[in-house]
Order: C-alpha cells, then sequence, then structure tokens
C-alpha cells in the first residue's frame, strides 16, 4: 500500500467530512512547525556528534559488518517483535559488549528509554527473548540515564 502524503490525507478528510477546514488546517500548521524543527536540528547533526564525541566515557560510532550481520541474524523468530532500526541498536549493543568483554570489562551497562529494547514490557513483565539475549552477553539494562532504575543486582 502506498504511503499517501499528509496532505493529501487532510484534504481528503476534510473533503469527506471527516475534519473540519480548521482542523485540517491546525493539522498542517503543526507538521509543518515539526518538519521546521526537524530540519535545524539535522543541520546541527555533525555539531551534536562531534560534542558527544568529546565526553568521556562515551564512544560514537558507526554499525560495521559484523554488526549488521548480527542484526540480520535478528531480525526473525522470538525477536520479530523489534522493528528493523531497533534490530540494529540491539545488535551494535550486543557486538560491542562482546568485544568490551573480549577485552576484559566486567561490569557492562546498556542505558535505553525506549520500550522496543528494554528487556521488560508493561507492569514489570519480563520479555523473554531480550532478557535472554542480554543475561548471555552481561549487559544490565537500565530505564534512564542516571542509572539509578532497575536497581542493579549486586552479583
Amino acid at each position: 500500500m502506498k504511503q499517501m502524503p499528509f496532505a493529501s490525507f487532510c484534504a481528503g478528510a476534510r473533503r469527506t467530512e471527516k475534519i473540519s477546514f480548521n482542523e485540517e488546517a491546525t493539522a498542517l500548521r503543526v507538521l509543518s512547525m515539526f518538519e521546521s524543527r526537524v530540519k535545524e536540528e539535522l543541520k546541527q547533526l555533525d555539531t551534536m556528534l562531534a560534542a558527544l564525541r568529546k565526553h568521556p566515557g562515551l564512544d560514537v560510532f558507526a554499525l560495521d559488518d559484523a554488526m549488521l550481520a548480527r542484526a540480520i541474524e535478528l531480525s526473525g523468530g522470538e525477536l520479530e517483535f523489534v522493528k528493523p532500526f531497533d534490530q540494529a541498536i540491539l545488535a551494535a549493543v550486543l557486538v560491542r559488549a562482546e568485544r568490551l568483554k573480549a577485552a576484559g570489562a566486567t561490569d557492562l551497562s546498556f542505558c535505553e528509554l525506549d520500550g522496543d529494547l528494554q528487556p521488560w514490557g508493561k507492569n514489570g513483565v519480563f520479555k523473554p527473548a531480550l532478557t535472554k539475549l542480554y543475561d548471555a552477553a552481561g549487559i544490565w539494562v537500565y530505564g534512564d540515564f542516571d542509572l539509578a532504575a532497575p536497581v542493579r543486582p549486586a552479583s
């Protein structure tokens, strides 16, 4: 199914009286504001990445062949609920963890605000497939960037 541009969708909704002229105008104005903001932020992306690269303990890296191959491996089976972009992030985290462990790291953490990659779902119910991957990689997943929750066990 071909995706319809938002303006065409709004015009069709107005013609069929699903939305009013004022609702259409408001929706298009908000979309225009959003698009302008995204364009401005994209113009600053290189500057933001350069600033991040200067932070100690933070490594900004590109996906490599091993990470892309792992993303393909993750694309089916028990992880079919994970979207392709999230599969790439998960693959990068897992491959990076393997490399860090091989270099002697023992205390690995991943901070993730996006519920799709958190190993727990609503009401704290764990997602077995993600939990298994993170546990096998020796990664503790935090749901914040303060490293406060969930509390990491002592062991």
